[in-house]
């Protein structure tokens, strides 16, 4: 099982998740639920393309120097994937609670300059979370509640990383979110259409 995490090594090649992105699962929300929950009015979303996402991202960043950020979401298997490219994990950070209200989310963040993060919250409260690089630390209401399944995809739960460190952290993040939602991110969900919006983080 520790090798599942392969399926995900596309994750570390291509440039828009791997530098600074945000991927969170939001369970038995649509896409308009999910992007309302984070702030977004009625009006403000729309249909694009991933290419869209990026270049929306683009805009958004240039626009109001990162007060904002710009999210996708797509509906599959009864989840809802957001996606969030270059602005770091703000909104999801801010807003989790209220995404999570009733329901559970999955978030993991990248940013190769700060922390990397896994998330895992239910109605409203963050059950575990962890730095990706150092899943011994956890925190949490249950900080033990994902221990089995963190194990079996290689995220130790009880080893401390010593020299080079945990290979593939970002990668075995996904694997682990696959065993809680049941799906698995692939590139081949980039060729599907996204509602989106702009989202405030302040």
């Amino acid at each position: 099982m520790r090798d599942a995490y392969k399926e995900f090594d596309w994750l570390a090649t291509y440039g828009p998740f791997y530098d600074v992105s945000c991927v969170s699962f939001a369970r038995s929300l649509t896409p308009r639920e999910a992007l309302t929950r984070l702030g977004a009015g009625p009006g403000d979303i729309e249909q694009v393309t991933f290419d869209g996402l990026q270049e929306r991202t683009v805009e958004c960043i240039d626009a109001d120097d990162l007060r904002s950020d710009y999210v996708g979401a797509l509906e599959t298997a009864g989840w809802t994937v957001l996606v969030q490219l270059w602005t770091g994990s703000g909104a999801f950070n801010c807003l989790l609670p209220a995404l999570s209200q009733g329901t559970e989310v999955v978030s993991i963040s990248r940013n190769l300059h700060a922390d990397d993060s896994f998330t895992y919250a239910i109605d409203g409260e963050e059950i575990t979370c962890f730095n990706q690089l150092s899943p011994h630390a956890r925190m949490g209401s249950e900080p033990d509640r994902l221990f089995l399944e963190m194990w079996e995809v290689g995220l130790d739960p009880n080893h401390e990383w010593e020299g080079p460190g945990l290979h593939a952290p970002f990668q075995r993040s996904f694997a682990l979110a696959k065993k809680l939602t049941g799906v698995a991110f692939s590139q081949s969900m980039l060729e599907m259409r996204f509602l989106a919006s702009v989202i405030r983080n302040e």
